[in-house]
């Protein structure tokens, strides 16, 4: 295998014979899904066989026959990525008002429940209460 240069991780996590081989054994079912005329069988291969290839680098089969184009392929997995950024870019947006929020929790709410008006305290600058703890 070594010699075959087929050892490399792809960008799907896996090596590159495990998805040779997967190509090989959805190619057998969509076959076998087609000769039985199981036609969601056929679409769940069929999906699987592009998606190996677009890993491999292949060029990306198109099966008329169940209406699965190359180019919806492409478009679905555009649609797919672009959900996920936006995903990320909320979650990312969340944290970041989590930590303003925190800020804004930490400088007013912390604070404002130690304050104390009382009168007392207020007469601590003058000599008489000074005098309570001198005598």
């Amino acid at each position: 295998m070594i010699k075959t240069n087929r050892l490399k991780k792809l960008e799907s996590f896996f090596l590159d014979n495990q998805v040779w081989g997967a190509l090989h054994k959805a190619w057998k079912g969509y076959v076998i899904a087609k000769n039985k005329g199981e036609d969601g069988k056929m679409q769940l291969y069929a999906r699987r066989i592009q998606e190996c290839q677009h890993d491999l680098g292949l060029v990306v089969s198109s099966f008329p026959n169940i209406g699965m184009s190359a180019t919806s392929f492409f478009c679905q997995l555009a649609q797919e990525e672009n959900d996920s950024q936006e995903q990320q870019a909320a979650a990312e947006e969340e944290n970041y008002l989590g930590d303003s929020q925190y800020e804004r929790e930490r400088f007013t709410d912390s604070y404002s429940e130690d304050f104390e008006d009382d009168e007392n305290k207020a007469d601590r600058f003058t000599d008489t209460y000074h005098e309570n703890f001198t005598d």
